[in-house]
Formats: C-alpha cells, structure tokens, sequence
C-alpha cells in the first residue's frame, strides 16, 4: 500500500508511524507469527523484564567511538577537544554519545564507565603540572 507522508518534520513523521504500529501492523496477523505482534507480545509479557528509566540505560542506544587520548588528557571529538575525566594520558578510550545530537560524551577505558568528558578548557588545562611518563 502506497502512503502519501507528511515529510515536513520529525514530529509528523512520528506521529504516522506509531499511527501505523498501533493501527495495521500490530492489528494484523503476521503470516510468519499466525497471530497479531500485539497478541504475541502478550504471551511473553511475564518473561520481559523493562529497564526503568534513567540517564544511564539512555547510554545503552548511543553510538561508540575510539579515541587515543594526547599526553595533555585531552582528545578530539567532533570538531571539539575534550578532557578526560581522570589521567587517562596515552591511553584508548571508547566514547559513546548520541549520534544525532549535541549532547554529553561518556568515557569508557577497558570496558568501564569513567565518566562524561568536559569540553577543554585550555587555560586550566595548559596550568596543570604534568610529570612525564
């Protein structure tokens, strides 16, 4: 069936499309299913367990990214320089961050939460007595 979309904003689009989950596809038998999604989702309902919500399951659907930090604990992310939340100095680190807006970026090392990143501030970061390693 050929639908003629409201494109104009993301909001619409959104709106058709749950206005299409709820109204035909969970409505209608699946013929892999033999019965309706809504209906099959209902069997399982006692075995799925929901995440409540909070800041961190949100990090769950963010995008990853590897950076090398520089010997000053910083790295570059996205056209902007960043600080690592603790001396991560010459080490890798995994990012994650929402893809498609401006928002926090995580630190991870080693497969454990660190922290979010602070954009660099240049002052306070070329004042810190550094020892090399």
């Amino acid at each position: 069936m050929i639908r003629n979309l409201d494109l104009s904003s993301i909001e619409s689009l959104n709106k058709q499309f749950s206005a299409w989950v709820e109204g035909d596809y969970n409505s209608t038998v699946h013929s892999t299913l033999g019965m309706k999604p809504i209906d099959r989702f209902g069997v399982d309902l006692s075995r799925i367990r929901f995440l409540t919500p909070s800041e961190d399951t949100d990090e769950l659907f963010y995008a990853e990214a590897e950076r090398q930090v520089k010997k000053d604990n910083t790295f570059s992310f996205r056209g902007q320089r960043y600080e690592t939340p603790i001396d991560l100095r010459g080490r890798k680190i995994d990012l994650r961050y929402e893809r498609h807006r401006d928002g926090a970026v995580i630190v991870y090392q080693g497969g454990r939460w660190i922290g979010k990143a602070r954009p660099l501030d240049a002052v306070a970061n070329g004042l810190l007595r550094r020892t090399e390693s």
